[in-house]
């Protein structure tokens, strides 16, 4: 076999990443396995595999000369924290020397996704700007964000308790500017006790927002819920609360806007969590997006 020339393109040999169980729960031990597959045609050598898990890893893996066609396997077994949530990343990285004189490395990447504890620590995006500060929000993808002085004028203020329809909800403790919205993407968020309704408070941007979510009782089973969600961009009737204007870039959009209330009636059943309707993936501009600033078990 000639050996392998630097002029030469040099197609990375692919590594693999899989998670078991695919949804664990905080503090439970997941196992991962890497798969490495060496599809050049020459020896890779000094061959070292590197697993973590949320940037923890384990000592690496020495796997020294692998030939050309070979299939090479480990598994790292591991202990989520007790506070882990959300998005816990996950990487398999191999390095290796192709020559003498140069290495080359090949990584995969995947991900658990583990309940938020509370939706605040789910916040993905920041949808409020002051009035003299409004590029520091973006509620859109466009740059246009929710006012907090208007805001402030209908008595959501950080932290406030406000009631709409007879639900008390709370509004963001936050600042302008900082994330304050979960664009709603199928997130799990942790619940607790029992109600007789699943509220929330929130907007869409773009256009209705429509999507599935589902309910998650303490004996494992299921509620599947929809929701259909107006535009914030007009005064509409139906809207819980109607702002006299939002901010863009170049100042305030005297345009009216509207936050609104959903939600989904409850079974008589203690709580587990909530997986939030799936109406996008992250935060997409000019396409139908729900922003959700606050949930309530009634």
């Amino acid at each position: 076999m000639s050996p392998y020339r630097s002029e030469e393109d040099f197609l990375t040999p692919p590594v693999s990443i899989t998670l078991e169980p695919p949804a664990p729960e905080p503090g439970q031990a997941v196992t991962l396995t890497a798969e490495l597959t060496n599809t050049t045609r020459i020896t890779l050598r000094g061959t070292v595999l590197y697993l973590s898990v949320d940037g923890s890893g384990q000592a690496p893996f020495v796997l020294g000369k692998v030939a050309p066609g070979k299939v090479v396997t480990r598994t790292w077994k591991t202990r989520l924290p007790d506070d882990a949530e959300g998005v816990v990343p996950c990487i398999a990285h191999a390095l290796f020397d192709v020559h003498e004189d140069g290495s080359d490395c090949t990584r995969a990447t995947s991900s658990l996704k583990l309940p938020y504890r509370s939706l605040a620590s789910a916040f993905d995006n920041a949808g409020i700007s002051s009035d003299d500060a409004t590029a520091t929000a973006d509620i859109d993808g466009s740059r246009s964000s929710l006012s907090a002085q208007a805001l402030a004028s209908v008595g959501l203020t950080p932290g406030a308790s406000v009631t709409y329809g007879g639900t008390t909800f709370t509004w963001p403790d936050t600042e302008p500017g900082a994330k304050d919205n979960v664009v709603s993407s199928g997130q799990t968020v942790r619940l607790s006790g029992t109600g007789s309704r699943l509220a929330f408070l929130g907007t869409c941007t773009w256009g209705d927002g429509k999507g599935s979510g589902k309910v998650v009782y303490a004996d494992g089973t299921e509620q599947a819920f929809s929701v259909e969600v107006p535009d914030w961009y007009w005064a509409n009737p139906a809207a819980a609360v109607v702002l006299p204007y939002r901010n863009t870039p170049s100042g305030q959009d005297r345009n009216p806007v509207s936050l609104y209330t959903f939600g989904v009636e409850l079974k008589d059943k203690e709580l587990h969590s909530v997986v939030l309707p799936k109406v996008s993936d992250g935060l997409p501009s000019g396409s139908p997006a729900l922003h959700i600033f606050a949930l309530t078990v009634a």
